[in-house]
């Protein structure tokens, strides 16, 4: 059975997550990189990832805000634990 035109979804290259996540295509390629972008839903060849755009707004959702540096969020944890301590050279995390 053939799927209704009420089921189409667009699918979406880096360019269009772009626009959609305010960032540039290149950052949207090195989230992917990086692991912050989700799996891609189709690909027709190793170049050209496509993804839903339910999948993309999913993603969008649930990412940090503009400047979230995730990277500190654990140290933060780690310094309300009390757990280790600042790296060697590395000033100490503030908590509020």
């Amino acid at each position: 059975m053939r799927e209704s035109i009420d089921n189409f979804e667009p699918l979406l290259d880096y360019t269009d997550i772009a626009n959609l996540a305010g960032i540039s295509p290149d950052t949207a390629r090195a989230y992917r990189s990086s692991g912050h972008l989700p799996k891609p839903d189709q690909q027709t060849s190793s170049r050209r990832p496509r993804w839903k755009l339910s999948t993309v707004r999913a993603w969008l959702e649930n990412r940090p805000g503009p400047g979230a540096r995730t990277d500190l969020w654990r140290k933060r944890e780690q310094a309300e634990a009390g757990e280790g301590s600042p790296e060697e050279g590395e000033p100490p995390v503030a908590v509020a």
